[in-house]
């Protein structure tokens, strides 16, 4: 029953109905490589099959069916070939869940029981010859007079690596004195570039040419390190940064024995180096006899790794569901196989078809967010040795070089001495994050309902089953008493602050009634300084002294939970564990709102204090660094040894002084006046560009609406047929990036029903059902497609060859002058702010997004800016940033600049991309009035203050 039974992609995922009921059971080759090695092997099922069953020749051949057949064997052999462990765990956690889907779900049983039935009777599908021994499920299946195994007797695989980890010492992170690469080690530099680097990428599938820009970055690097200067870098897209900065980091690194950290804003670069840049660069070394090969450790934030007691404390119950009992199994096996427990590795597929399906994706969801790692959830060392956040920071600290992300390096300063940060224009906002403080109400009281809801039912709230578990008149009852009383307290306080929050904003909004708006960031310390500002501040001291209380309380709790006779006591206690975690962050953020001294409020000049709504119009206490880059530049730059800040879009302006400025590099150079301490020694390297930009045409309609005309509405309107008229012709290929997310779902909304009528396959931000990621893997598969994207795909998105022939920028990029805004206009000035925040940060971000069209040399397309203010004087800097030949004293490779109306826009840019004859021939090349959108909704327009330049 192979044959028909098992699929390479499986087609259908809908719920059961009759048709569903009467099919055989179906199984797809990476639903059983989910169900076995959770987490371990590719997603896609032909690029599965290559793994397993390697094949030379053309590899987008159809996969036939006896090596489909051979891939399911090599998968089923492995996994019998391994411990026994991870076969007790499918036996027994996948025998209860089969139990509960016969009573719900037939078509989800009889797929899983095919599954199982394939592991464990291998030699009813398989050669006899060749076929594993059966019955290695059966013999372990679960049964009255057996014991479940039990995750606190089985070791994580990352565990097992602490044992030769605690052998070596922590790499130091500073040198006793400072001592950059010398001459021999600046020698071997030049000679991995020119001869060994070359060979590496060759080997790897890669060019395996020579970069001479690549070079010049990697020059520039060793002769940072370790010289006590700060570089800032222009390295423009395909000079191969990552392998520049790489190489010499490693190099200094190992010689000086000191620990390099490299950060990154996007976790798809950080894994990107890891995984393909890191291995290059080590075998470049290794060819060029570099005297020996450094440590590299990837360290992401706590909560992408599992905790194995988090996850201990979870195991199901016989009362259960089928997907709680399969979303801990694949939890468990990915434990058990994964050498760091990095939870991105294992995504959130749901391995249950049918009805079930929708359940089961939530119930793992729900698991992932229990097991994740939280801030001081192992506090013994037999649970520290076991939590995958604390392996990976062990790691970590023995490494030579360390790839992270912005905000641990900003925030953990101990960790680094020296560091490199690529994609360096997002520094600016990371450290306003990283520096600062927001804590939603909405928080507060979702996690105190964690807790105990007032009027839910009491088997659902934690701490009402522990008093009901307690002996009246112990100390264990007095403590649960305590415990509600100060829950009680806490959402009172909520309620009090909330109330007084809506007389602020009140008072707020009948004040710039007679007030100008630039005045508004001001407003929450002229109200809590006057006497109408007495209940907010009532209300803060109260909401702090209960979550200080609550905390303790469940602090006492916990060391009680272990005597109660109780089920599910490991459940509750790591409940206990992350509301204390949750609640010590509240309470931090609560106090450092409104700070005081001797009681009065003590507002810090350099902090911005407010209140302000979240999405659900929910209050968010702030208090928020004034300026990121003045604390950059004042307090981190000045305490690192040396630092290398690189991306493709620190060249701005025809310079590097408005880079440098916003990121803090020109303050630490240069020092304000009231500062004691020396100057630091800035250095700035332009690699030149790579790319043939004549292969690009940028266009922009001069008819197309000025986005701030009518509101809005004729410009969005405009976008959507001007969408829908070009990806008709272009058969998709085309990246739209907006810069707000109402206008980028509600055109998503309008314009599906148009490309389903066309067959052209189409996602959209924010969809449902669809994170960024799998919008991007769903891109890149699909040549034929139309993606809308927000602030991820301006950044990080890389779509190289076909994927991507036509981008779409549909405004021009400004900020929104916001009350933090003006707080920094009112500090600074507001031409300075304009200079040295409000405009780097646009134009980086335009930059950015025209990037994402150029991936590779033999790339080619059309860039299409739907912002007719790009041509007007006061918006002329954004297309300054571009390649283009009218803009630029030479022609020479740069990109042909196209202002006609859009008809002649369009035209052009298909006959650039030598389709125009092609669009004819199809009946297609008709004027923009011509293309009717499906009948569907109006789109709601941007809001004008959403884009206004200041």
């Amino acid at each position: 029953a192979l044959g028909p039974c098992c699929l390479l992609e499986r087609a259908e995922r809908g719920g059961g109905g009759a048709s569903a009921a009467a099919r055989p059971p179906q199984l797809a080759l990476v639903e059983l490589a989910e169900l076995l090695f959770p987490g371990q092997h590719p997603r896609q099922g032909r690029e599965l099959v290559e793994r397993l069953v390697p094949q030379l020749g053309a590899t987008d051949a159809p996969v036939r069916p006896e090596r489909l057949r051979a891939a399911f064997a090599e998968l089923v052999r492995r996994f019998l070939a391994g411990p026994r462990a991870p076969r007790r765990l499918l036996a027994w956690a996948a025998g209860r869940a089969l139990e509960r889907l016969r009573e719900l779900d037939a078509v989800a049983a009889g797929d899983l029981a095919f599954a199982l039935a394939l592991v464990d009777e291998p030699a009813r599908w398989l050669d006899g010859a060749t076929a594993p021994a059966g019955g290695a499920l059966s013999e372990e299946w679960p049964t009255g007079s057996k014991a479940p195994p039990r995750l606190e007797n089985l070791a994580p695989r990352w565990a097992d690596e602490w044992t030769e980890l605690r052998r070596r010492e922590p790499v130091p992170v500073q040198q006793a004195e400072p001592r950059g690469l010398d001459e021999p080690d600046l020698a071997l530099v030049d000679r991995v570039f020119e001869e060994s680097l070359p060979r590496a990428l060759a080997a790897a599938g890669g060019g395996g040419t020579y970069r001479g820009s690549q070079h010049e970055v990697a020059r520039g690097v060793a002769r940072t390190l370790g010289r006590e200067k700060l570089l800032l870098v222009h390295a423009p897209t395909g000079t191969g940064k990552t392998l520049a900065y790489l190489v010499p980091v490693m190099i200094w690194a190992l010689r000086q024995r000191v620990r390099v950290g490299i950060a990154t804003f996007t976790r798809t670069l950080q894994e990107q180096a890891m995984e393909r840049d890191v291995p290059i660069a080590l075998r470049a070394l290794e060819d060029a006899r570099a005297g020996g090969l450094p440590e590299v450790a990837m360290l992401k934030g706590r909560a992408n790794y599992v905790c194995w007691r988090a996850l201990a404390t979870q195991a199901p119950e016989a009362a259960d569901s089928a997907g709680w009992w399969l979303a801990w199994l694949q939890l468990a096996l990915f434990g058990l196989a994964d050498r760091d427990g990095d939870l991105d590795r294992l995504g959130a597929r749901c391995l249950l078809p049918g009805a079930v399906a929708a359940g089961a994706a939530r119930e793992l969801e729900k698991l992932l967010a229990e097991a994740r790692a939280q801030t001081s959830c192992c506090t013994t060392r037999e649970d520290r040795d076991t939590c995958a956040a604390e392996a990976a920071r062990r790691r970590a600290e023995r490494a030579h070089v360390v790839l992270t992300n912005h905000s641990f390096a900003l925030a953990r300063r101990e960790f680094f001495r020296h560091v490199v940060f690529d994609e360096c224009e997002h520094l600016h906002d990371q450290a306003r994050s990283a520096f600062s403080s927001e804590v939603a109400l909405r928080d507060v009281r979702e996690t105190l309902l964690q807790l105990r809801r007032p009027k839910g039912p009491p088997e659902r709230s934690p701490l009402a089953r522990i008093e009901r578990a307690t002996s009246e008149g112990s100390d264990a009852r007095t403590c649960a008493e305590r415990s509600i009383a100060a829950h009680a307290q806490a959402l009172d306080a909520v309620v009090a602050l909330d109330a007084a929050l809506f007389d602020f904003r009140a008072w707020r909004e009948d004040a710039l009634r007679s007030r100008d708006e630039k005045d508004s960031h001001s407003l929450f310390r002229e109200y809590a300084l006057s006497a109408d500002g007495a209940p907010i501040l009532d209300a803060q001291a109260a909401l702090a002294g209960a979550l200080d209380a609550l905390g303790a309380c469940l602090a006492q709790l916990a060391e009680h939970l272990d005597l109660l006779p109780m089920r599910g006591a490991g459940r509750l206690r790591r409940v206990l564990d992350l509301a204390r975690g949750a609640l010590a962050e509240l309470l931090e953020g609560v106090l450092v709102w409104i700070p005081r001294q001797d009681g009065v409020p003590s507002f810090a000049p350099e902090t911005f204090y407010d209140t302000e709504s979240d999405g659900r119009g929910e209050s968010v206490l702030v208090a928020r660094v004034l300026l990121p880059h003045e604390y950059l530049g004042r307090a981190y730059f000045p305490d690192l040894e040396s630092a290398v800040c690189i991306s493709a879009t620190t060249w701005l302006r025809g310079g590097f002084e408005a880079s440098s400025r916003y990121l803090g590099l020109w303050r630490a150079a240069n020092p304000a006046e009231n500062e004691e301490r020396a100057p630091r020694v800035l250095e700035t390297l332009r690699a030149p560009e790579i790319f043939d930009y004549t292969r690009v045409l940028v266009l922009v309609p001069r008819d197309a609406p000025l986005p701030s005309l009518q509101g809005g509405a004729a410009h969005a309107q405009y976008v959507q047929r001007f969408v829908a008229h070009l990806a008709e012709r272009t058969r998709g290929r085309m990246l739209v990036l907006f810069t707000n997310a109402e206008t980028c779902v509600s055109a998503g909304r309008r314009l599906a029903p148009f490309f389903a009528a066309r067959g052209i396959p189409f996602w959209y931000q924010r969809m449902p059902g669809a994170g960024k990621e799998e919008l991007a893997e769903l891109f890149r598969a699909r040549r034929d497609s139309v993606l809308f994207g927000l602030d991820t795909f301006w950044y990080g998105a890389d779509f190289p060859g076909e994927t991507l022939e036509y981008l779409v920028l549909v405004r021009l990029p400004y900020g929104v002058p916001d009350r933090y805004h003006h707080a920094q206009c009112a500090s600074i000035g507001a031409d300075e702010q304009r200079r040295t925040i409000y405009m780097p940060r646009a134009l980086a971000k335009f930059r950015q997004g025209f990037g994402r069209l150029m991936r590779r040399e033999s790339d080619r397309g059309c860039v299409f800016v739907l912002d007719g203010r790009a041509l007007e004087p006061r918006h002329r800097p954004f297309l300054a940033e571009l390649p283009l030949q009218p803009l630029a004293p030479s022609a020479e490779r740069l990109a042909r600049f196209v202002r006609i109306e859009t008809d002649a826009c369009v035209r052009d840019a298909l006959v650039h991309m030598q389709r125009w004859d092609e669009v004819c021939a199809r009946g297609l090349g008709g004027p923009l009035r011509d293309t009717l959108l499906d009948d569907a909704p109006g789109a709601q327009p941007e809001r004008a203050a959403d884009d206004v330049p200041f």
